[in-house]
């Protein structure tokens, strides 16, 4: 019996802390895998949403721009024989209303309605902001407040103006700035504008990482000249 017994062992506490030092140690390295994996399918995720978002909001303001000037009311056609008549219904419109290093006013149609608008884009702390008006004529039409918000986490906003023969205007064209309603005396600079340079800039934190930066920049030029 004493043989018999002498045979039958267990684990002793060694063994055992070794065992489990061996398993969290395996354990440790298969998290890590996993945690490294995961924050970079979270980088790449956020980098696409900043993207996109980037994207969008350049789309949007470039559109805008590419329509300054377009003035459908001043399109009139004779139904009967098609003929435009001459004679435009709005006059000393301006396709520019503000332009300054951070923020512009353009007129036009934009979606090719029957109505120009002015199109706000501005940037409120780290936001991009867009308002929509048909009221030249009221100042909080050039204000930031109440727009709708186009891109978050806005780092950088900002315009740079050139005349046809490629000549860089400063910003805050002929003196004009947001807060007041339109006022088009003077306002040469504002018409000899041709290219508008954009360049956004927006930057979404990302923990235990580098922020994600992503910078697009959109060289418009205006092609609505003849109809304000």
């Amino acid at each position: 019996m004493a043989n018999i017994r002498g045979f039958r062992k267990g684990l002793t506490m060694i063994e055992l802390l070794v065992s489990v030092t061996i398993f969290l140690v395996v354990l440790l390295a298969v998290y890590q895998l996993f945690d490294t994996s995961h924050a970079t399918y979270q980088s790449g995720t956020r980098k696409q949403d900043v993207q996109q978002q980037a994207r969008l909001a350049m789309d949007e303001m470039v559109r805008a721009l590419r329509m300054a000037g377009y003035i459908p009311e001043n399109y009139d056609v004779d139904p009967a024989t098609l003929v435009p008549i001459l004679g435009n219904d709005l006059t000393g419109t301006a396709r520019i209303h503000v332009a300054t290093a951070n923020a512009i006013a353009a007129f036009g149609s934009l979606e090719g309605g029957n109505q120009s608008t002015v199109h706000l884009f501005c940037q409120s702390g780290n936001t991009l902001l867009k308002k929509v008006s048909v009221n030249t004529a009221d100042a909080a039409t050039y204000t930031c407040s109440n727009a709708d918000v186009l891109a978050d986490n806005v780092t950088l906003l900002r315009f740079i103006y050139f005349a046809a023969d490629g000549t860089q205007l400063a910003g805050d064209l002929d003196g004009k700035t947001l807060g007041a309603a339109m006022d088009l005396a003077p306002r040469t600079q504002r018409d000899g504008v041709r290219t508008i340079i954009i360049t956004l800039q927006i930057t979404e934190p990302v923990s235990r990482q580098q922020p994600q930066v992503y910078t697009l920049t959109s060289t418009v030029r205006l092609r609505n000249l003849n109809n304000t």
